[in-house]
């Protein structure tokens, strides 16, 4: 069982668990999305390799048949300069503030992160949380972490120096560095376990969803009480592709 190879290896017997919970996805789905679910302390102790990312990543492709990482990365190298060319023309004060901010040595990743949440008008809380640079999971102040998962940064956003993602109010992975992997497993982690989108940062997360990710449904949302496309990410979408053809 992966929850023994855990306590006798650690995250390090992450390589050798991936397959063994590749041939139980049906039992794990079956689990993961029972009513009620399970707590996340409860998962974490029964599969505690769902929180290293080589595991997380390959339950997403096989969920959703996209290679999380690989596909964000193809992505945000092919369309993240149109983002912020696009931005760039936007009478935004506040987003002009952040490309002001952006140099060669900035992550662009995170630099598109916070735009699209200025863009959608999105608290930055509602997805995200910044500490200090060197702090662990200990050291982050549960109280300020939401119900939903959160990606916490270590250090400024723009140069992250790590991350770490907590669910249901705790600290479930990290700290570990390069911040794009955090951005998938933040993102993965609402499929896997099963989660809806907060409300205050739906737009940016389905905007990721279908811009980035190619996950295209027709109907349903993992939005609570929508069913359809966002109207604000479908008029985004619209515009980025004008801007494309124009430029």
């Amino acid at each position: 069982m992966p929850s023994t190879l855990f306590l006798g290896e650690g995250m390090s017997g992450a390589e050798r668990a991936e397959p063994m919970m590749e041939k139980t996805c049906i039992i794990l789905r079956k689990y993961l999305n029972k009513v009620p679910a399970a707590a996340m302390s409860e998962i974490k102790q029964e599969w505690p390799f769902f929180f290293s990312q080589k595991c997380l990543f390959s339950h997403f492709n096989l969920l959703m048949d996209v290679d999380v990482l690989q596909k964000l990365q193809e992505e945000i190298s092919r369309r993240g300069q149109t983002i912020l060319d696009y931005c760039a023309t936007l009478d935004n004060p506040k987003i002009r503030d952040v490309l002001a901010c952006y140099d060669p040595d900035s992550d662009k990743a995170a630099c598109i992160l916070l735009l699209l949440m200025l863009y959608f008008k999105e608290p930055k809380e509602s997805l995200m949380l910044e500490v200090h640079p060197c702090a662990t999971a200990v050291d982050v102040n549960t109280a300020e972490l939401p119900g939903t998962p959160c990606l916490i940064i270590q250090g400024d956003m723009m140069k992250p120096s790590g991350w770490l993602i907590s669910i249901e109010g705790h600290v479930v992975m990290g700290p570990h560095p390069l911040f794009l992997h955090g951005v998938a497993a933040f993102f993965s982690s609402y499929y896997v376990f099963n989660l809806e989108y907060p409300t205050a940062g739906s737009s940016t997360l389905e905007f990721i969803q279908r811009c980035f990710l190619g996950i295209n449904p027709e109907r349903g949302s993992k939005t609570k009480k929508r069913t359809t496309m966002n109207p604000h990410v479908s008029t985004l979408l619209r515009k980025l592709i004008d801007f494309e053809w124009a430029s």
